[in-house]
């Protein structure tokens, strides 16, 4: 799945001449009707611009302003678009793109601000750096 702030668009991607896939590359392998329940059940706004990827492409493949997000971002590290500002705080302190997240690791992320803002507590980069580091 690819995001942008385009207008939302279901239109397949014209296919573009490819390399041979490497070893650890896997083509996408989704029905649009997925990508429509995906965007329905976690309220995706309307202006992201979400892409159904073309039946041949990869993660790598993302057109020029968007970015791949794996289902499992959403559906195991409770990510959420628009994602919150402390999110985005502890991304950019780190130096990291929220594609370089592993979606086992996004929901220490989530766990950490839930159980502050239920506290409530604002969430900081810096207490966060204090329980967590990347590796």
């Amino acid at each position: 799945m690819s995001t942008s702030s385009k207008v939302v668009s279901t239109k397949k991607r014209k296919s573009k001449p490819k390399n041979p896939l490497g070893p650890n590359q896997a083509m996408i392998n989704w029905k649009e009707e997925e990508l429509h329940n995906l965007i329905q059940n976690f309220a995706f706004p309307a202006d992201l611009g979400v892409q159904f990827p073309i039946a041949t492409s990869t993660a790598l493949d993302a057109p020029p302003g968007y970015m791949t997000l794996y289902v499992a971002f959403f559906r195991e590290g409770n990510f959420r678009l628009s994602m919150s500002k402390f999110l985005g705080d502890v991304l950019m302190r780190y130096g990291i793109h929220i594609s370089q997240v592993n979606a086992l690791g996004l929901p220490q992320v989530t766990h950490f601000e839930f159980i502050c803002r239920a506290q409530k507590i604002e969430p900081t980069f810096e207490m966060f750096n204090v329980f967590y580091y990347v590796t």
